[in-house]
Parts: structure tokens; C-alpha cells; sequence
């Protein structure tokens, strides 16, 4: 399948961000047997969560207490606090060792950090709904790490904090390859607090995850955020990190993309993050997204993007006209002041309806 045209670029962008800054375009070679970093993850038997066993990455790397926890919701939510905060013991259950799961079968979210308000509304919003207990969950802190307290302490979820290097894009890839962790998985979802989500429709019993990875196909291997194991495999491979490179007005065809970098500045980040729809179709698999208008024209993601010739969606009016609704795609960009009514009063009306994620996501 022929690489995305440079002349689409803004497209890749917003395919790649409307639901997260950082993600996972996942892609796949199209025997396995190409592909040294995508092996079978390891098998855990039939017990807790992987990520009750604690990742040893340095002492601080795990949840902070539950006494040193601070409140999801502060007095900056202009949200009805006694609707929409339950105590904290009502926020989930805790997966016993009783449930049976498979390890390598669980889902695990890696969500990526740095400190601002704008990020800070994001994180504490997704905690609210976005967690639950069919999925591992890893929030990395890059620099500033006050936010963490926010976290709750989970034998699913795990803190990780570092120095604001490499950018989101090379933290999550190095959180990932620390002790191989993403060998422990075939299913990945990642994104950033650039974002704000998950939104769904009152009446939507859907998991959240679930509406994405249940995208990933033989042939489909990127959906936005999500991917498998064999894509993993693929962005981390510093093997393939040039495979698709091209010049744009961020990077040329010599600077790397997808997971396998450390990234020294935003240019050097933002040309990694397009490259990584590019890896996907070199590999010879296909893209997808949420967005109705992408699933207008037949052939696919390519065959939209070449008839539209469509920018950055995510940008006010770009749209066709118009603005993407979180329904849409479920996360929603909310750093850029675009509908900040609709973004204000999406986040008000789903803190103060008494719905979970492990409404749908069960476990």
C-alpha cells in the first residue's frame, strides 16, 4: 500500500491527535516473521492484573498513598461537587486475585503527562471516567509531578515519573521498553492530556476502549490510539524508525519517527508523530479513524484524504465548516479554544451524570 502524500500532512496530524497527542499508529509488516520486536508476549497465568506486580523502574514509579491522594475534583471544576465526586472508595473496585484474566489479553492505556492547567482538567476528567478495571492503566509524569496525586492508588494503575525529555512521543516509548513491558501485552491504547474524554451518549452501554481496539484487524492496524502487539512492535523498532520518514515542513526523510526516539524538540516530536500513519502503510496495513467524513469515500483513509484534500480537522471550522463533537470520537482536543462552550458543557453534564466507564467496561 503506497506511504500517505507529504501534501497530507495537516491530515495525519489530526487523524494522529484527535483523540491523543501520542499514539500508537499501529501498523503491521505483512508476515510476522519480518518483524524481530513483535514477538509473542509472555504469558502470565491465570491471575492478578500484570500490573499488581509493581514495574520495577525506581521506587518513586509507584501509585502514591491513598492519604497523600488529592481529590479528583477541586474547587477550579465549575461542576455541582456533590453530584459528581463519589468517596473514594466508590470510584472502582479494586480487581481481586480471584478474577480470571489472562495478562497478555488485558488492554493496557498508557497516558502521558506534563504539567499545565489545561492538562490538569484533562487528566483529573479522565480519571473520572475513564478508568476502569478491564484495562491496565500507566500514567507517566514528565517533569512537574503534583498532578500524580490525582492517581488512584490501584492494583491496575501505575505512576511512572521521569524528567520532561524525548517529548510524550519518546517518553511513552521508553516507559514501554523498560523491561519490556509491552511484551506483556497484545492490545495498547496511548495518548496524552492534550485531550479530554471519554465522551459517550448517555444511553452508550460501549466500552470506551473496546470502541477502539475492536478496530484492530489483519489488515487495519492503527486506530488512532490504539493498536496490537506486532504494531507495538513495529513503532518501537528503531529498525524501522527511517522506514517511512519524509520530508515535511517539521522534519526530513534522516530524522526518525514513531516510539524508538528520544526527541529534542517539538519539530523533531511533531515529524515522529505523522510518521507513524507512514510506518502503518509501509508495512502494508491500514489506518482508520472515527470521523464520519472519513468513511465517505470508498478506498479507505488514503482515498479520503486524496479526494478531500483536508486539512488539521481539529482546528475551529475545519471541519468541513464545522467543528468535530467529542461523540464523535469519543476524546476531543482541548488545548486549542475551539468550542470551549461545547467542550465546558460536554464536561459538565457528563461529570454531574452518574455513569463510569466500568459501566460498560465491566470487570
Amino acid at each position: 500500500m503506497p506511504l500517505l502524500k507529504a501534501q497530507w500532512v495537516p491530515l495525519k496530524i489530526a487523524i494522529f491527535v484527535a483523540v491523543s497527542l501520542i499514539v500508537s499508529a499501529w501498523w503491521i509488516l505483512p508476515h510476522r516473521a519480518w518483524i524481530p520486536l513483535a514477538a509473542e508476549p509472555a504469558q502470565y497465568g491465570v491471575s492478578d492484573p500484570v500490573l499488581s506486580v509493581p514495574i520495577d523502574m525506581n521506587a518513586e514509579d509507584t501509585p502514591l498513598s491513598d492519604d497523600d491522594q488529592e481529590p479528583i475534583f477541586s474547587s477550579s471544576v465549575d461542576v455541582d461537587i456533590e453530584n459528581t465526586s463519589p468517596p473514594d472508595d466508590d470510584i472502582e473496585p479494586e480487581i481481586s486475585a480471584s478474577v480470571n484474566t489472562v495478562a497478555g489479553d488485558r488492554p493496557l492505556v498508557v497516558y502521558a503527562y506534563s504539567e499545565s492547567d489545561n492538562a490538569r482538567a484533562n487528566l483529573r476528567f479522565f480519571i473520572t471516567k475513564g478508568l476502569h478495571n478491564a484495562a491496565d492503566f500507566v500514567f507517566i509524569f514528565n517533569g512537574d509531578a503534583g498532578a500524580a496525586r490525582m492517581v488512584p492508588r490501584k492494583p491496575n494503575v501505575t505512576v511512572v515519573k521521569r524528567d520532561n525529555t524525548c517529548f510524550d512521543l519518546g517518553a511513552i516509548g521508553e516507559v514501554l521498553r523498560k523491561k519490556n513491558l509491552w511484551k506483556r501485552y497484545k492490545r495498547f491504547i496511548t495518548m496524552n492530556a492534550s485531550v479530554r474524554g471519554p465522551f459517550l451518549p448517555w444511553w452508550s452501554k460501549s466500552c470506551w476502549t473496546d470502541l477502539y481496539l475492536d478496530k484492530i484487524t489483519e489488515t487495519t492496524k492503527s486506530m488512532v490510539l490504539a493498536t496490537d502487539d506486532v504494531g507495538m512492535g513495529i513503532l518501537l523498532d528503531p529498525a524501522f524508525a527511517l522506514s517511512a520518514s519524509q520530508d515535511d515542513e517539521f522534519g526530513s526523510k534522516e530524522n526518525p519517527v514513531g516510539l524508538s526516539g528520544c526527541y529534542g524538540d517539538w519539530n523533531a516530536a511533531v515529524h515522529a508523530e505523522i510518521g507513524t500513519t507512514g510506518l502503518i502503510t509501509k508495512a502494508g496495513y491500514k489506518v482508520d479513524a472515527m470521523m464520519t467524513a472519513a468513511h465517505t469515500v470508498m478506498g479507505g483513509i488514503e482515498a479520503y484524504c486524496e479526494a478531500t484534500q483536508a486539512g488539521d480537522v481539529l482546528f475551529d471550522k475545519e471541519y468541513f465548516g464545522m467543528n468535530v463533537h467529542p461523540y464523535e470520537t469519543v476524546f476531543i482536543k482541548a488545548n486549542r479554544d475551539v468550542d470551549p462552550w461545547v467542550l465546558d458543557s460536554m464536561t459538565e453534564w457528563h461529570l454531574k451524570m452518574n455513569t463510569r466507564s466500568s459501566d460498560g467496561c465491566g470487570a
